[in-house]
């Protein structure tokens, strides 16, 4: 994670795969929240300590899947601003869950590593 007050970049093995700039009006108002962080600026939440938690998730519409994504031969069943988009991924279950069958298919974490640049 290399994050800063300009932006916030996640990388597996030294390859970005999510680069966030940090939004002008903040990233409270960019996920649809109040700012209960009067204190802090544009970077609130994440400009205070904060725990780091790895999980493997699916779906979702915040363009972290971007609408053209294709895996195994097949285009996202969904795209990120259809209201009924957990119903498509669940309908298309079939395509995709055949991917997380057999050796491979899980999230292995070696070491995570994590600093702070003065």
């Amino acid at each position: 994670m290399d994050w800063d007050n300009t932006h916030i970049i996640l990388s597996v093995d030294g390859q970005p795969v999510l680069t966030a700039s940090t939004p002008s009006e903040g990233y409270y108002k960019k996920g649809g929240f109040t700012n209960i962080w009067a204190a802090g600026g544009k970077d609130a939440p994440f400009d205070q300590y904060f725990y780091l938690q790895m999980n493997v998730a699916v779906g979702g519409t915040t363009g972290f899947f971007p609408d053209d994504v294709q895996n195994s031969g097949y285009q996202k069943p969904w795209t990120n601003n259809d209201p009924k988009a957990a119903e498509k991924f669940w309908a298309a279950k079939d395509l995709w869950y055949p991917t997380w069958n057999g050796d491979g298919c899980a999230m292995k974490v070696k070491s995570v590593k994590i600093w702070q640049k003065e």
